[in-house]
């Protein structure tokens, strides 16, 4: 007999995590998780490769503040020529040290302040990264990548509004620069707001043609926009990119899914599970589209493995138990 139970989605959508990589004289920027949302995926606790249930997270290739060269350096390069040689070796504190040494020598020197950002940054002083960042803005305002580091500061911060400009600023300035506006695209997903979120990811697309992860995102948003062909379309080029990334499957197979198209979506969510066993919520839903499908068997078998995974205190997840006890009776 065929069967689902309507069970909450205990997904997060996968999004792209940005660092930004510009050119030298960046502060570069960490990856960060994006907030939560239905249709994604969760991985168990402990699993390697995410910063947060369901968030796939990247670092692009960062190019470090430019390095000062030559015989007669200055004393505050010489501090700055440290900072980069501590930042490299992830000595944290003694970069922020050195920088911070190079600011007070020459209290005009903007590389050293978005270097400070950076340390800082590293160092989860949002506050004082922002603080070297806004000066870094202040003394090259016409240096993209300044803005970008900014941006993506304030975006942590949740200043929607103020990372909403930077992050613009920094994409009109650099038009090499594709990962603000796919941050731009998460900070509009996280407010709701779809159909800027598409454009921000199409317009990144065009700097940075067949990225898998902007690709992915674009997906997402198109999903939320009930929008299935052509969130199973974006979807279909990151995983032909990128066909390791269990997410992407996970993502793809959701998509299908909202199309109706359930052997493929079962297909994908076992792509999903074969890459990353650790993915709880691809068991999850893999459990209740094989129920619906009147494969008892095969969603018992996924749900238990859901059991295994999920954090106790995962919201319906009770309800996940009592569904498999009716299965197995």
């Amino acid at each position: 007999m065929r069967r689902f139970v309507a069970l909450p989605c205990l997904a997060c959508l996968a999004l792209a995590v940005l660092a930004c990589g510009p050119s030298s004289g960046t502060g570069a920027q960490e990856p960060q998780p994006g907030g939560p949302a239905d249709g994604g995926a969760q991985q168990a606790t402990g699993s390697s490769g995410t910063a947060e249930a369901g968030t796939s997270t990247r670092v692009l290739p960062m190019t470090p503040v430019q390095r000062p060269t030559g015989h007669n350096l200055t004393a505050a390069q010489e501090a700055v020529v440290r900072g980069l040689d501590a930042y490299a070796a992830a000595r944290y504190g003694e970069a922020e040290a050195a920088y911070e040494e190079a600011t007070t020598l020459d209290p005009t020197y903007a590389d050293a302040f978005l270097g400070l950002g950076r340390a800082r940054y590293k160092q989860q002083d949002l506050a004082g990264a922002r603080q070297a960042l806004e000066t870094a803005v202040e003394l090259r305002p016409e240096y993209g990548p300044n803005h970008a580091a900014l941006g993506t500061v304030l975006f942590d911060l949740q200043e929607i509004d103020a990372a909403e400009r930077e992050l613009k600023s920094a994409a009109q300035l650099d038009e090499t620069d594709a990962s603000s506006l796919e941050r731009l695209g998460v900070l509009y997903r996280q407010q709701r707001r779809f159909e800027d979120a598409i454009s921000a990811y199409q317009q990144a697309l065009q700097r940075a043609p067949d990225d898998p992860e902007i690709l992915n995102n674009l997906g997402v948003a198109y999903r939320k926009l009930r929008r299935y062909d052509e969130s199973v379309a974006a979807h279909q080029r990151a995983v032909a990119a990128q066909p390791d990334n269990a997410l992407f499957h996970f993502n793809l197979a959701v998509a299908f899914r909202g199309q109706g198209q359930a052997q493929l979506a079962i297909a994908e969510y076992r792509s999903a599970t074969n890459l990353d066993p650790s993915l709880a919520d691809a068991y999850h839903d893999l459990g209740l589209l094989l129920a619906d499908q009147g494969d008892d068997e095969g969603a018992i078998e996924a749900l238990r493995k859901y059991l295994e995974l999920a954090p106790t205190d995962t919201e319906g997840i009770d309800q996940v138990r009592q569904f498999l006890e009716e299965l197995e009776q």
